[in-house]
């Protein structure tokens, strides 16, 4: 009996070879094949935080196979196993399979992963949202080869930038006394284009262009189908304190790419989507557009920061930020209150 197959798309990314480690760091795009699957297949994806990759060692010829055993990576140290017994690509069907980070879904067929191990041009076959309950029913048994095997897998110790390391039950408690109401404006930042930025002593704040000088409507968004920049994306607001605690400084808090940093609490619970807040003499609405760590975000703090935000505490308390739009024109300055609108 044989099947064939029909790849549903194309991984893209920096890694042109099939090197064994340090995967954890490399962000792919998996461009989808939309002849093959319908315009609709990615809806609800984005609801996962993972997902599994089932994709082909295309490179590997037939003379590389092996069906008996061998030396993981030819390593006479490490005992000869059989194919079946560890995850080498030179499998009989050639099939990979990893479990990522899924860091968004767009428009047109496009999937953003990191940590997939497989090289630009690999032929994806199919990918599934990666649930808690298809994870190991009991205690995780491995030999001792094996272990040293993965241990550069993922990553091969610091990153290139020093990032500081995180302490998620201090770091949330600090983020936890930002007030409920009645917080501050820390600091206004301008972005006049892409990886620019700009602090301001003041910032005006109008309906149709959100920050003046902010790059928001000239860039649009690679989540529209148009392309056209998101009402509900038109400010980014992330809390002063986590910020300054992933940053490390002062200075590299401008970084995140954030507008408003505030002194306040940001959860749902509090700020729920439809909250209007006063910043200075503007009004601003809160959103209920997601507001989630981008590529460019975790190679500034590091992956540690980044799992962080949007682990389960992250998310619960909105730690990356949210997103608001202008509803009233107006003036925000650092040093300014930051309150709840009612009526």
């Amino acid at each position: 009996m044989t099947f064939e197959m029909t790849p549903i798309g194309t991984v893209r990314n920096d890694r042109s070879e099939a090197i064994d480690d340090d995967w954890d760091r490399v962000d792919s795009r998996i461009e989808l094949d939309l002849g093959v699957l319908g315009a609709d297949a990615t809806v609800g994806l984005r609801e996962f935080s993972h997902v599994e990759v089932v994709y082909v060692f295309d490179r590997v010829g037939d003379d590389a196979i092996e069906r008996g055993s061998r030396h993981p990576r030819g390593n006479p140290d490490w005992p000869a196993v059989g194919i079946l017994a560890q995850r080498a690509k030179h499998r009989p069907n050639r099939i990979g399979t990893t479990v990522c980070e899924l860091m968004a879904v767009r428009p047109g067929g496009v999937v953003e992963v990191r940590g997939l191990d497989a090289i630009d041009g690999t032929p994806v076959l199919d990918i599934k949202p990666y649930m808690a309950e298809f994870g190991p029913r009991g205690d995780v048994i491995q030999p001792t080869w094996s272990r040293e095997l993965m241990s550069g897998y993922w990553t091969l110790g610091p990153a290139p930038d020093v990032h500081r390391r995180v302490d998620g039950d201090a770091w949330l408690a600090e983020v936890l006394a930002s007030p409920a109401d009645h917080g501050r404006v820390e600091l206004v930042v301008c972005r006049p284009d892409v990886g620019e930025r700009r602090v301001l002593d003041e910032g005006e704040l109008e309906v149709e262009v959100g920050l003046v000088g902010d790059n928001w409507l000239a860039r649009g968004s690679r989540n529209a189908a148009d392309g056209r920049a998101e009402i509900d994306a038109q400010l980014n607001l992330m809390n002063w304190r986590c910020a300054r605690l992933v940053a490390g400084s002062d200075d590299r808090v401008p970084l995140a790419g954030d507008q408003l940093f505030v002194d306040l609490d940001l959860s749902p619970d509090n700020l729920p989507p439809g909250t209007r807040l006063q910043v200075g003499t503007a009004v601003i609405e809160v959103t209920a557009k997601p507001h989630t760590g981008c590529a460019k975000f975790t190679r500034r703090f590091g992956l540690d920061a980044h799992r962080w935000i949007n682990g389960i505490a992250g998310k619960a308390h909105r730690l990356r930020g949210i997103c608001a739009k202008v509803v009233v024109a107006g003036v925000v300055r650092p040093g300014d209150t930051i309150v709840k609108v009612t009526g």
